[in-house]
């Protein structure tokens, strides 16, 4: 799964693995919607669009670190359900590394 040679890119792996984060996107909206939330379609659209980048974060970590192709997919698809609280976390995590605070 390793995409290291920019001329080189597996899409059919990089397609399934979005088809993998929409999924997972997509089963915590309805999940939401099961539990008694009211169904928008702005809000399925803006969930889908920060579960992609969550996607894309996981696709990009999956190649640096050369996961399998079942544990990219895994990953990918907790990205989709995730989505925000992922990326807000990433973020988190980020800013405490860069002001140097070793307590992570």
């Amino acid at each position: 799964m390793p995409i290291k040679d920019p001329d080189n890119v597996n899409w059919y792996v990089v397609i399934y693995l979005f088809i993998i984060t929409a999924l997972g996107s997509l089963a915590n909206y309805f999940y939401n919607v099961l539990k008694g939330n009211k169904f928008r379609i702005g809000i399925l659209i803006a969930q889908m669009l920060i579960s992609a980048f969550a996607g894309a974060l996981a696709i990009l970590a999956a190649s640096y670190f050369d996961w399998r192709f079942e544990l990219a997919g895994g990953i990918a698809g907790l990205a989709g359900w995730s989505g925000a609280t992922l990326i807000k976390t990433l973020e988190e995590k980020l800013i405490k590394h860069a002001k140097g605070d070793k307590q992570q």
